[in-house]
């Protein structure tokens, strides 16, 4: 079969295979120049950080949330748990309660966006770019920080887990896509599969970047088949729990036990816009994101001392519960780190307040510190990145938080 026919027939394009449910932006071959390793993950939809943690301390959240708001620490069963005296974590975010208290985890409050948009595609989108402005930045920050060292250009160097690679990776480096490790490879029955692998070593055999794509895309297959995924025991004692975003986490620790060149890792989590009936809904969500991270920091055991995982959300909601029961788009929000470097136990950030002279837009919280802020200095301290304008365009430097200890 002549290489252009075998393109039209296969659909294989110059950046991307698409083998089983699972998009190749693939890759060549060397290692990364440091064994630190960053997770994103991105709750879509707008998380309240107002219920999440929580500013109980403040005269006005009460008032501004009688039916949905969380309850002072002591005062209920299901009240909130105490950080501070004046921030309290969900109740249902009780499984990390101990690597708080342990100094691996921290949270940032009112951060977010400088623009001010609320709607969720265009903040996602800005978010995903590092941007205040669609103009400055076509591609994702994080695939900005991997394209910085081009001599490094692994086929695991950067991982989206999930149905789709997250936006903040979409660029020019070359990044692989795995919805599930087991199904990762062509998808032919009986043993065609083994032949086409064959087939396709001995056709892209050349120098080309085609060729190049294509070796990385078959190198990846090879060496997925030998992690065995079914056969993966979590250690520790750690529990995954059985939902979508446990076993994605678990499939992340799996790859990173099994010595593969990772340095980013993109992880999407979807569900989190609560118009109604938040008190339903909410609690399992965090339940699950709770349990499925402590769950992960539990079996990477020391492996935690090179892991460093942030979470964002666009914005957060509206610091008012609405008519039912619910919240909508509000602003400012929080921030989650873990890890390796975390300086944890606090909640970071400047409180902007709640009364109404607080209040920004139309009822919602201020973001007083930019998500890029945190992200800078995490980039700094445990990625070495020293110009933040590499990653963020038309970011104007703040003050950092002292989130991070340096490597």
């Amino acid at each position: 079969m002549k290489r252009r026919k075998f393109l039209q027939v296969s659909g294989l394009a110059s950046s991307c295979l698409v083998l089983g449910k699972n998009a190749i932006q693939a890759a060549e071959a060397e290692t990364p120049t440091q064994d630190q390793i960053l997770v994103c993950l991105f709750l879509r939809g707008a998380a309240d950080g107002l219920n999440i943690v929580a500013p109980v301390g403040d005269s006005d959240y009460a008032s501004l949330r009688p039916t949905i708001g969380i309850p002072l620490p002591g005062t209920s069963a299901d009240a909130g748990i105490d950080l501070d005296g004046f921030f309290a974590l969900h109740p249902a975010m009780l499984p990390l309660l101990k690597h708080y208290e342990s100094g691996d985890l921290a949270f940032v409050h009112a951060a977010g966006l400088s623009n001010d948009s609320h709607s969720h595609f265009d903040a996602q989108d800005l978010m995903d770019r590092g941007v205040t402005d669609f103009s400055n930045a076509p591609d994702g920050w994080l695939n900005r920080y991997l394209a910085l060292e081009t001599s490094v250009s692994d086929t695991f160097r950067a991982i989206g887990i999930g149905h789709a690679i997250p936006k903040s990776l979409a660029g020019t480096f070359p990044v692989l896509g795995i919805n599930k490790i087991d199904e990762f490879g062509l998808t032919l029955g009986g043993n065609l599969g083994t032949v086409m692998e064959s087939t396709l070593t001995r056709l892209f055999n050349q120098q080309s970047l085609l060729d190049q794509h294509a070796q990385g895309a078959l190198s990846a297959i090879s060496a997925l088949k030998e992690i065995d995924p079914g056969q993966y025991l979590p250690e520790n004692g750690a529990e995954y729990p059985q939902s979508e975003f446990g076993s994605r986490m678990l499939e992340l620790g799996q790859l990173i036990k099994s010595g593969i060149a990772m340095e980013v890792a993109g992880v999407d989590i979807h569900g989190w816009d609560h118009h109604n009936n938040e008190n339903q809904v909410l609690p399992g969500m965090l339940d699950d994101l709770a349990s499925t991270l402590d769950a992960f920091m539990t079996d990477m055991g020391d492996n935690m001392q090179k892991i460093t995982l942030v979470t964002m959300s666009e914005f957060g909601r509206r610091a008012y519960e609405n008519a039912s029961s619910g919240t909508d788009h509000g602003h400012g929000n929080f921030m989650m780190t873990l890890g390796g470097g975390v300086k944890g136990g606090r909640v970071y950030g400047d409180w902007p307040g709640l009364g109404q002279n607080q209040l920004v837009f139309n009822g919602d919280l201020a973001a007083t510190t930019d998500y890029r802020t945190v992200l800078t200095e995490l980039m700094g301290s445990r990625f070495a990145v020293t110009d933040p304008a590499a990653l963020f365009p038309d970011y104007i430097e703040q003050p950092q938080l002292g989130i991070y200890s340096a490597i």
